[in-house]
């Protein structure tokens, strides 16, 4: 095996063992709806909870790209660190809807939280580690 053989095996690799995976909606939830009953007498709103939940992964999937935007900025660690507040902030008021995932590796944490998996260690992205490990120009 060559270097480029290998390089592409580490690539395989880490793309199947970290890459993004499919985030299922908790089995409760399924076939169910969400019902929105306004104070007056106008009619109110049903939606599948599953429509919903694909608009919430929406939000967090627009929230993620827009912290690794910031993280590649030419803005000031000062500069940075107040945005990233703000979008820290975004998810801690979407763990409101932390309900309706499947698992707990999956739901939002925002700064309040003291628990969950993304408290104690800082996440990387599939292109960060690549770039760790030199594999970028594949």
């Amino acid at each position: 095996m060559d270097n480029q053989e290998i390089k592409r095996f580490l690539i395989e690799l880490i793309d199947e063992e970290f890459g993004p995976k499919p985030i299922e909606i908790s089995p409760k939830w399924r076939g169910g709806s969400l019902v929105m009953k306004p104070g007056n007498d106008a009619q109110s709103k049903e939606i599948p909870v599953e429509v919903f939940f694909k608009k919430i992964l929406t939000v967090r999937d627009s929230l993620r790209v827009l912290e690794q935007k910031l993280n590649g900025s030419p803005l000031s660690g000062e500069e940075k660190a107040t945005f990233q507040g703000y979008i820290t902030k975004a998810y801690g008021a979407l763990t409101t809807f932390n309900i309706f995932f499947k698992d707990g590796k999956d739901k939002f944490v925002g700064s309040g939280s003291g628990g969950g998996n993304n408290s104690s260690k800082s996440k990387m992205t599939i292109s960060e580690a690549k770039s760790k490990i030199g594999l970028n120009e594949y």
